[in-house]
């Protein structure tokens, strides 16, 4: 399929997900916000669970590319790069506030779909052996417990999807800002990372 043929038909697919949330999606308004017909659609994207799948998977790689970019194992403290990734996130979450609401949809959608469900367990898991690499950086934790290294991973990815829950229901109420300075302090506190000036991790 040609490049620009698939884009212009995800970014489409995303456009009426985020209106419509995946039960109301359709082919034909899919087709309309490609300004395709429904036919031609179909040729690309015989199903609607494959053009779905196609979408949550151009998603998944979209988040993993955008967070690995933040990320300089080889320049960069340990410190640095999780500062890094929590500022990533705090990005996604205050410009790209439609991409994580069609997320969370996916989400829900994955509790009845195995293959949804499927496509979430492996991005999960990029993301913590992402998150991993950075923790492998430096010795141990501040009490030793091998624990803190396995279940980190898993701590960092609820503080951020938590993040993103709580903005996107009530951004009046919620402090983005102070939540991942509280959420950043906490883990460093939990691998005893050496202070860094705070000019350094800006």
């Amino acid at each position: 399929m040609p490049k620009d043929i698939s884009k212009k038909i995800l970014a489409a697919t995303l456009e009426v997900i985020a209106k419509e949330k995946i039960s109301g999606t359709r082919m034909h308004l899919i087709a309309e916000e490609a300004d395709m017909t429904q036919s031609n659609l179909h040729y690309y994207f015989p199903t609607k669970n494959d053009l779905l799948i196609a979408l949550l998977n151009d998603i998944q790689h979209w988040f993993s590319e955008n967070r690995q970019q933040q990320v300089d194992l080889e320049h960069k403290s340990s410190a640095e790069n999780l500062h890094a990734l929590f500022s990533e996130k705090r990005d996604v979450i205050l410009n790209h506030k439609k991409l994580d609401y069609v997320q969370f949809d996916y989400w829900v959608q994955g509790t009845v779909d195995p293959e949804v469900r499927s496509t979430f367990q492996r991005t999960f898991d990029t993301w913590r052996k992402d998150i991993q690499k950075v923790l492998n950086e430096r010795s141990r934790s501040k009490t030793g417990d091998v624990r803190y290294q396995r279940m980190i991973p898993y701590l960092m990815v609820s503080l951020m999807m938590g993040a993103s829950m709580q903005y996107l229901i009530d951004e009046a109420e919620f402090d983005l800002d102070e939540y991942f300075e509280v959420a950043e302090a906490v883990i460093l506190s939990l691998l005893a990372e050496e202070k860094i000036e705070s000019e350094a991790i800006k």
